[in-house]
């Protein structure tokens, strides 16, 4: 994902701010005005604007954000390859179930190859820590990263099943279970 250019340390923080403030914004109101996040964020329209031009482009920028968020918390050097595995695999869940309204707005305003990039961002991650897990022998070494994937996909379309959040995380862990070595 693109990489902001360097900002003065004052220009930096709008921006932080502004993103902030729209990740929690898009969660529960999705029809909030553009202009408004400036408010929300604590900043003027002037410098909405001079960050992010459009809707979209804020949006772009708090997807990017939580796709980074959560595959920084797989890299944890504290954590076994298993354990990072399983806090991926777990994180993705809480995630989809704590951020309906944000996934939801996003996958409506974020441009289709912004979402590819995430969605790729997502995959090599994984990857990395199933090679990674079936190194260390936490798992086993047949499962393909493409399988995982639809379980994790199956998840963020299911919201609309009256238990979805507690089936979710059932999944997730007869997911992590099935890919336990024997």
């Amino acid at each position: 994902m693109a990489e902001p250019r360097a900002l003065r340390a004052d220009a930096r923080r709008n921006r932080e701010a502004i993103v902030a403030a729209a990740r929690t914004a898009f969660d529960h109101d999705e029809q909030l005005r553009f202009d408004d996040f400036a408010a929300l964020a604590g900043v003027g329209v002037g410098t909405l604007y001079r960050h992010f031009p459009t809707r979209e482009a804020l949006a772009a920028a708090v997807y990017e954000g939580e796709v980074a968020a959560l595959c920084d918390q797989a890299r944890d050097s504290t954590r076994s390859a298993g354990e990072n595995l399983d806090a991926f695999l777990r994180g993705f869940v809480e995630y989809v179930v704590a951020h309906t309204g944000l996934a939801r707005t996003l996958a409506a305003v974020v441009d289709p190859a912004v979402q590819a990039e995430g969605g790729s961002e997502l995959e090599r991650t994984l990857a990395d820590l199933l090679v990674r897990a079936a190194a260390d022998g936490a798992i086993r070494d047949d499962v393909a990263v493409g399988a995982v994937l639809i379980v994790l996909h199956g998840v963020g379309s299911a919201t609309d099943r009256p238990n979805w959040a507690a089936e979710s995380r059932a999944a997730v862990e007869l997911l992590i279970a099935g890919l336990r070595a024997a």
